[in-house]
């Protein structure tokens, strides 16, 4: 009997083909048990069950890399984390490593932060501040962000490590945003820059006194809190600061294509529709003139980067800042509430509320633009989806997937 005859594609998903591995490692215990068996050995962290998955990847059939990674932290030590990378070749391991062969899943090594063969700074800057500092996000060989106490005043601050210099533009651009903010020139907080160390290629940046909007945005009070965040969102665009980075729809599109070849490999089955997609998203690009509208934009304004100042908003996270269209600001917002559940969240309702607001101080938009980047972001989330370490990744993401073709027939406005 065939595997088509048997119900399974000729051209399974990865998770088909890993689905025993993916059974293992994607179970609540397995890393925890893994890391407990063998923490015993390290006397800076008891044996604890309080260990958390904060970041993971599934990454099948690249050469001479782990095809699971997972990063565990323990939920009262923001600092004291491993990492497990599950491979089918034989690392190689040094210092506080620790690996061993597994029958089924192949060769398994753990890690211990900040131990990093990219970043290797981050031992110097964890033994600077070990006792005022905490690990706000962490991703190995890529970035880490931690809030701490200053040395000389003792103020909270953030700092920034990258895996190059590219913060150092971050923070030029910062400087000029500062300026704006300060100047009342923007309807919304940015946070002070305070240096860039190329040392350590860390960024250095004060702390906006404010909390986390997203809750108070998903509440009753979503729809007058999704106007203001309209309104300050937009003051960006009709400022005159000049970003040194550029994202137009080319840079957009250079993107996608990238992340829908790693889509189309891990779901192959799914290729001819996302060449069909593609193809629909060159066309709306192509047939737009997309040089004229490209304003300054932050490039990732989601409901997770404003904070609530009291009487005014804060805004995070400048990494994207750059010239781009408008349109990609909105739909980054408006995509990212697609995924709430309407149920519980008036998702329309605030949707509609920031984009009039929007309009109001940017200018009115380009539907079809703003239709395409919406798209644009629902096939990331599929790829999200397809690199998470669960059963049914490939399903989750065949799901994103249709949204990001159904986002080019909907209509907003």
């Amino acid at each position: 009997m065939t595997k088509h005859d048997m119900g399974v594609a000729s051209n399974p998903s990865a998770h088909y083909r890993y689905r025993e591995q993916l059974q293992i490692v994607s179970s609540s215990d397995w890393a925890v048990n893994v890391i407990n068996n063998l923490i015993s050995a390290d006397h800076r962290c008891q044996q604890s069950d309080e260990w958390k998955t904060v970041w993971s990847r599934f990454s099948p059939d690249l050469r001479e890399q782990p095809y699971c990674s997972l990063l565990l932290q323990r939920q009262n030590c923001s600092w004291c984390m491993r990492l497990i990378e599950i491979s089918q070749h034989k690392p190689t391991v040094v210092d506080r490593q620790h690996r061993f062969e597994d029958r089924l899943l192949g060769w398994v090594k753990i890690s211990c932060f900040p131990d990093d063969p990219v970043l290797l700074d981050l031992p110097v800057i964890l033994e600077q501040y070990k006792n005022r500092m905490e690990v706000i996000r962490y991703r190995p060989r890529k970035r880490c962000t931690f809030r701490c106490q200053n040395l000389h005043d003792g103020q909270d601050q953030f700092g920034k490590m990258f895996a190059d210099n590219r913060g150092y533009r971050i923070y030029r651009d910062n400087i000029a945003l500062w300026c704006k903010g300060a100047n009342g020139e923007l309807g919304f907080q940015v946070a002070r820059p305070l240096s860039w160390d190329p040392r350590y290629n860390t960024l250095w940046q004060s702390q906006i006194q404010g909390q986390p909007l997203v809750k108070r945005l998903c509440s009753r009070a979503g729809v007058n809190i999704a106007q203001d965040i309209g309104q300050a969102a937009a003051s960006l665009t009709t400022s005159n600061i000049k970003p040194s980075m550029v994202f137009d729809a080319a840079a957009q599109m250079r993107r996608t294509t990238k992340y829908a070849k790693t889509l189309e490999a891990l779901i192959p089955e799914s290729g001819s529709e996302i060449t069909v997609l593609l193809e629909k998203l060159k066309t709306i690009h192509s047939n737009t003139n997309t040089i004229i509208g490209l304003k300054p934009i932050h490039g990732a304004p989601h409901a997770h980067q404003w904070l609530d100042c009291g009487d005014s908003l804060g805004l995070v996270d400048f990494d994207r800042f750059g010239l781009g269209h408008p349109e990609l600001d909105a739909a980054t917002f408006i995509g990212e509430m697609d995924f709430e559940d309407r149920n519980v969240v008036p998702v329309e309702a605030i949707n509609s509320a920031f984009l009039d607001a929007y309009q109001a101080i940017n200018g009115t938009l380009n539907h079809h633009l703003l239709q395409a980047y919406r798209s644009h972001k629902r096939l990331a989330k599929a790829l999200k989806a397809a690199q998470s370490i669960r059963l049914n990744g490939d399903r989750k993401a065949r799901k994103h997937l249709f949204f990001a073709q159904q986002a080019l027939q909907e209509s907003l406005m």
